[in-house]
């Protein structure tokens, strides 16, 4: 059974190209067919040769035309395709589509198609299809000047089922009177009146949901809590282990009067320490022996930060000391040796 099964599959496979070879050919052919029952222009003028194809020959008000032009040129000979817009006469483009160039016996070969609908039935004249092109070869007599190729006009006949007959709203039908609408299902009623209890029910619940939810607390720290997380975090990175000793005092410094201005009021990240030092003194903030430190410990990053001094190790540890002791948190880190904390 299951051998049976896989020879029809292959069998089916076999086939299939065949089929779509056929399927291709069938609309190849038909297209062909179509082309046959067409309107033909044929212009030439030196090296380049343009042919119109117009069908179907006998279009009705409503199909819809296709319209193919036919460009070949000699190489080096530039062409210009014809430039219609939204019409070509009394008919309306309403697509178009150009081919991707061939080569026919030395020859560019270029293909444009055009979707045209008629607007109104009986003769319609299209006076003439032009383009231009400008020969470039080197034993050309045409100096590189643009030359016009037109054809002769053509002349396309649109008939409508009405014959001769012109439409008449009097022909038509009169009105119907108004029917009333049937009776609604019971179940329909059903289904809505479901339908709005549940949506009350549902905003119930909601509203209950929402009076129970707790509401966001928001946690405040304290210049305490700020500053020793940045410390730490300044220490983790180990900007003075690496020789970054600029960086380093920026954020040392930094935490320092962030933590001044969050306890005290003073604005000390906009002023310089000169500013800030004055400001301190004038508002007494800190007792003097305290303000002498804080006075030193900027002044001493300072070097660092605008004289590109180079700080050394005991130096460092003896700024890392004081900032903390400034922010409160001396004992929060790891314990610094007594002769610097002195």
């Amino acid at each position: 059974m299951n051998a049976t099964r896989n020879s029809l599959s292959m069998l089916a496979l076999a086939l299939l190209p065949m089929f779509a070879g056929c399927e291709k050919k069938s609309a190849e052919q038909a297209q062909s067919e179509k082309r046959v029952d067409a309107i033909e222009q044929v212009a030439e003028k030196g090296p380049v040769k343009m042919l119109v194809r117009i069908w179907p020959k006998h279009p009705r008000l409503s199909d819809m035309l296709d319209m193919e032009i036919t460009l070949e040129s000699q190489p080096n000979v530039d062409v210009k395709p014809p430039a219609f817009g939204q019409g070509v006469g009394d008919f309306v483009v309403r697509d178009y589509i150009e081919k991707a160039p061939t080569q026919k016996d030395g020859k560019s070969v270029r293909h444009l198609h055009y979707k045209l609908e008629p607007t109104l039935a009986g003769k319609h004249l299209i006076r003439s299809i032009a383009i231009e092109f400008v020969d470039k070869r080197p034993n050309s007599e045409g100096k590189a000047e643009p030359v016009l190729l037109e054809t002769e006009p053509l002349e396309i006949l649109v008939t409508s089922e009405l014959g001769d007959q012109k439409p008449s709203l009097t022909e038509l039908a009169p009105m119907q009177p108004p029917r009333p609408l049937p009776p609604a299902p019971i179940w329909y009623w059903l289904a809505g009146a479901g339908a709005l209890a549940a949506l009350i029910a549902g905003a119930v619940l909601l509203k209950r949901r929402m009076k129970k939810a707790p509401e966001a607390v928001v946690i405040r720290r304290s210049p305490e809590e700020i500053a020793h997380a940045e410390l730490k975090a300044l220490l983790a990175e180990n900007l003075h282990g690496r020789g970054e000793f600029r960086d380093f005092y920026v954020g040392l410094t930094g935490i320092v009067r962030r933590y001044i201005e969050g306890t005290t009021g003073l604005r000390a990240p906009e002023q310089t320490t000169e500013e800030f030092l004055r400001d301190m003194q004038a508002k007494k903030v800190y007792p003097d022996e305290r303000s002498r430190q804080l006075a030193h410990f900027l002044e001493a990053a300072d070097m660092v930060k605008y004289a590109a001094q180079l700080p050394g190790q005991r130096q460092i540890e003896e700024s890392i000391a004081r900032a903390q002791e400034f922010i409160g948190m001396s004992s929060a880190l790891r314990p610094m040796p007594e002769a610097v904390l002195k």
